[in-house]
């Protein structure tokens, strides 16, 4: 990975957390999947899709991310 991708993976995730601010979490989930485009492994973004998802009522799919960030916290992988 780049400077360039680590750029364009911030950016990404900022939107991804003010579109959660504001409400508007369907966005908010679109913004985060970008950067796991880049970085499959970042639990931290994988983690913040898991809240938004939450926020959605979709919880099954949100226990899928907080599962896979822990075990990727607790492994070190993340």
């Amino acid at each position: 990975m780049n400077a360039e991708d680590v750029k364009q993976e911030q950016k990404f995730v900022e939107s991804g957390n003010i579109l959660d601010s504001q409400g508007q979490f369907e966005k908010a989930i679109a913004a985060y999947d970008h950067p796991l485009e880049i970085v499959p492994d970042d639990a931290d973004v994988i983690f913040d899709k898991g809240e938004t998802l939450v926020k959605l009522g979709r919880v099954p799919e949100a226990m899928k991310c907080f599962d896979t960030a822990t075990h990727m916290y607790v492994s070190g992988l993340g």
